[in-house]
């Protein structure tokens, strides 16, 4: 049981080229800023667009030949698209009764599943007075109620509020453990994509970028963006054994031999700024310039330009200290033991 899918999507200035295998009883995430073709590439998926090209194919089942309603797939809307006048129930039930199922058993289907998301007292209750997260069960268990073997869920946690998102995303995690389908979940939300997937599949552009377990991913980032949402810098190189010349100038030394292209993460944690030129173990240091400083929460964040050019967390007392400003003149240095490097290519 699994998914192989090439979905090919030209949108005219915009085209989607992605390909994504999935085992059976898996979670794979697309990851990707906005405008990046999760959506689309959901949407071919689950027969809403037509694929300009490659094939999908579920269980050894050739699906992009089948109309929507007719393929094996759940869907979970971002917004829910849950229906206004029907209550709990009757949004539950309604993909059953759409396929020709009985009154009554696609109720007693719709109960079964209400009570399995704990919302047995909400089943004659309209859309309108659910909460953000109890919308998100009914629209889920509606996805679950046609038995499919293809689970899409678009952002389904971007409606809720900070504070229900953390509840609804270990529930949701629950879910989708017990169920033994394939599950793509699409989003820009990296704790998300973090959290409910097995396996990443980054996009930009259209096209895959990166893909690997969740750890592998925030362990190599291959690109700045997928750098920035797991909260590393990211620069790249030509190495010659330990030595790195990077290549918006600037070099750096490592404790890994590597030759060729290379990319070079450091947290921005590991970076240590003062005023003036260290003397101490760390075997990199470079001369920069503060930019910008943000507060994240205990700590600010700046960026200083080199090159290279890096992210630097700081205490608030060492910004007071250092009487750090945007355009002051610092130095920066980092232990060759705290930089990952790999190869690009």
């Amino acid at each position: 049981m699994s998914l192989d899918a090439h979905v090919v999507v030209d949108r005219g200035a915009f085209s989607v080229d992605v390909s994504l295998s999935v085992p059976g009883g898996s979670v794979l995430a697309l990851l990707g800023p906005n405008g990046a073709g999760k959506t689309t590439t959901l949407r071919a998926l689950a027969g809403l667009l037509p694929l300009t090209a490659g094939h999908i194919t579920l269980d050894g089942t050739a699906l992009d030949g089948m109309a929507a309603e007719q393929r094996p797939v759940g869907v979970v809307f971002q917004d829910y698209l849950l229906f206004p006048t029907l209550s709990a129930r009757d949004n539950v039930a309604f993909g059953l009764r759409a396929r020709g199922v009985d009154r009554a058993t696609a109720r007693a289907t719709a109960d079964a599943l209400l009570a399995r998301f704990e919302l047995s007292g909400h089943a004659d209750v309209r859309p309108a007075r659910l909460s953000g997260g109890q919308a998100q069960r009914v629209a889920l268990a509606r996805a679950l109620a046609v038995s499919p073997r293809l689970l899409l869920l678009d952002e389904p946690l971007a409606a809720l509020d900070a504070g229900t998102r953390m509840t609804v995303r270990t529930d949701l995690r629950h879910q989708l453990e017990a169920f033994d389908g394939v599950t793509v979940l699409v989003t820009h939300d990296p704790l998300d994509a973090l959290v409910l997937a097995d396996h990443l599949v980054v996009v930009e552009g259209g096209r895959v970028v990166q893909s690997g377990s969740p750890a592998d991913v925030a362990r190599a980032p291959r690109t700045p963006y997928v750098a920035r949402l797991v909260g590393l810098n990211l620069l790249r190189g030509h190495a010659s054994g330990t030595h790195v010349d990077l290549d918006g100038g600037g070099s750096l030394t490592t404790t890994e031999a590597q030759q060729g292209p290379v990319y070079v993460a450091l947290r921005p944690s590991a970076v240590t700024v003062s005023g003036e030129q260290p003397h101490g173990s760390a075997r990199n240091s470079w001369p920069g310039t503060v930019r910008s400083m943000e507060a994240r929460g205990d700590t600010l964040r700046a960026m200083v330009a080199g090159p290279p050019d890096v992210l630097v967390d700081l205490t608030a007392a060492a910004v007071a200290e250092l009487r750090l400003v945007p355009g002051a003149a610092v130095w920066c240095a980092v232990k060759a033991t705290e930089l990952d490097v790999y190869p690009a290519s």
